[in-house]
């Protein structure tokens, strides 16, 4: 047999590896419609047993699926965080704290059964007078919301209610996933959107000075940021996006949050609205934001347990004094 020749041997090894990858390719593309395919048939499967089974018993058929996920997710070697409430949780805390999000994070896969009378039921949702006042009066709402809690709720929650909210995320709208876009199609108020992300923000001013309302988390760690004083010589860095949309577009700015009480029962509480006085000006941002703390602080100190480490990474020791208002990032 004549022997091939080093350029010959090249050219098959090329051939080869382009194969190869090629294979690769194919197999993680076959793997992801795999997991397509299984999340779907899931979520087929949750919404057909939702129809059937009440609440309860629903909640305990699925509470297994949800302990295993947590248990393979494992526990992530943390940071030092700061001290403060929630800052130390055992790896069972975490487990268990990861096991309601996944229970939780079902919820989203029926989003228009919500206002069903059983489901409502286990959802208090308290100070919606304010909310209810601006819409009658085409006014826009900023719901000024932090990451403690099943906050991801919030949106679904209220639409449920009769508000037609969205809410303002970080990354870009072209990352939204298949499944979230399946959910978005069947969210009550299919003509009204349900998100904004970062590359959306022309979007979601349009949408505020529609007079709608807008969700907006106050302990983004991006963008522009204030140190609020909690007391106890320390600060709470706040995003400071809530508060200028608010002043921006003249609407109201009101803290909301969300408490998980089990087994699918909740409590929505929108405090009160942050007084005209303090938005008059960009200048001076720090009273606004003493007024969201002032509001939502009681429920994160009562249940810091369900409160997210971003959340206690926003409180840190008091830097040195500054000038009020002043705002970093």
């Amino acid at each position: 047999m004549a022997k091939r020749s080093a350029g010959e041997t090249k050219q098959l090894n090329l051939v080869f590896s382009c194969s190869r990858i090629r294979a690769v390719i194919r197999f993680g593309d076959m793997e992801d419609r795999i997991k397509d395919t299984r999340t779907l048939l899931f979520f087929y499967s949750v919404r057909w047993l939702e129809r059937r089974l009440s609440v309860r018993s629903l909640y305990w058929i699925l509470r297994p699926h949800a302990f295993v996920r947590a248990a393979l997710k494992g526990i992530p070697a943390p940071a030092p965080p700061p001290a403060g409430p929630g800052a130390e949780k055992p790896a069972r805390a975490i487990r268990e704290e990861r096991m309601k999000v996944y229970l939780n994070q079902i919820l989203e896969y029926f989003p228009e059964r919500l206002a069903e009378p059983k489901w409502m039921s286990g959802c208090r949702i308290t100070g919606l007078d304010c909310l209810q006042q601006a819409r009658q009066n085409g006014r826009p709402v900023v719901l000024a919301f932090r990451h403690c809690g099943s906050y991801f709720l919030l949106r679904p929650w209220l639409r449920a209610a009769g508000f037609p909210v969205a809410v303002l995320v970080g990354g870009k709208s072209e990352d939204r996933s298949k499944m979230r876009r399946r959910e978005d199609r069947i969210s009550p108020f299919p003509g009204v959107p349900t998100v904004f992300y970062l590359d959306q923000l022309r979007a979601a001013d349009k949408f505020l000075a529609a007079g709608n309302s807008l969700l907006v988390a106050i302990d983004y760690v991006a963008g522009k940021q204030m140190d609020v004083p909690v007391g106890d010589g320390r600060t709470f860095r706040m995003a400071t996006g809530a508060v200028r949309l608010a002043i921006r577009h003249g609407a109201e700015l009101i803290p909301c949050s969300i408490i998980d009480e089990g087994l699918w029962r909740f409590q929505i509480e929108l405090g009160r609205p942050v007084p005209a006085e303090y938005l008059a000006t960009e200048t001076d941002l720090v009273p606004a934001g003493k007024h969201l703390l002032n509001e939502l602080l009681p429920h994160f100190r009562n249940h810091s347990g369900q409160c997210s480490d971003q959340l206690v990474r926003c409180s840190q020791p008091s830097p040195p004094a500054l000038p009020d208002g002043k705002s970093t990032g």
